[in-house]
């Protein structure tokens, strides 16, 4: 049953903003680069699996002209997009989810300075899902084509990781960058 949701929400976000949902698929795939490193058990490596996928499912409650505005958003443009996650959240807590699943997809933009949103949580506070898929999250979006510019290489992708000091858990992000290679990035992106 919980599969056919997931799957359901997935497809619904494909159908509503293609960019989105490969964005989605790919982060999924970076966070569990970063949970089998972690050694997490099979349990909570599925469940990191769907917060990741489905961490950004909120926006298919946004205007096109926001997710597909070809410039920096205005201040309150900027609050709108935030409210994804809340959105996320509201959409997703009746149907069965994990704590873990929803804390993940909630308190992804939290940065681990305490300088992020919803909630400006800082540190180890931050759930591990949460601040796993931040990583992910920031990694693709650098790496792929925005409608207001374009992908970074991979080398500056991760020199902009290696410069966001305070941005990321420090532990979890030297994890992700040992594991990364070009090749590895090249096959994710085309799986």
């Amino acid at each position: 049953m919980i599969s056919d949701v997931i799957h359901a929400l997935f497809y619904m976000l494909l159908a509503r903003d293609r960019l989105t949902a490969i964005h989605s698929r790919n982060v999924s795939k970076y966070a569990m680069t970063i949970g089998t490193a972690l050694g997490l058990d099979s349990d909570d490596m599925k469940e990191l699996y769907v917060a990741a996928l489905l961490h950004d499912c909120g926006k298919v409650a946004l205007p096109d002209k926001l997710l597909k505005t070809p410039r920096s958003y205005t201040r309150w443009e900027k609050q709108m997009v935030q409210q994804h996650v809340v959105i996320a959240k509201k959409l997703l807590v009746n149907l069965g989810f994990s704590n873990k699943i929803l804390d993940g997809i909630y308190y992804h933009h939290e940065r681990y300075d305490g300088m992020g949103y919803v909630e400006g949580l800082r540190g180890e506070s931050i759930p591990l899902f949460a601040r796993i898929i931040a990583i992910a999250d920031v990694f693709d979006a650098l790496t792929s084509k925005r409608p207001y510019r374009d992908p970074l290489s991979i080398q500056q992708a991760i020199n902009v990781l290696k410069e966001s000091k305070g941005q990321f858990d420090e532990e979890l992000l030297d994890i992700f960058l040992r594991y990364i290679n070009k090749s590895y990035v090249d096959i994710i992106k085309n799986i």
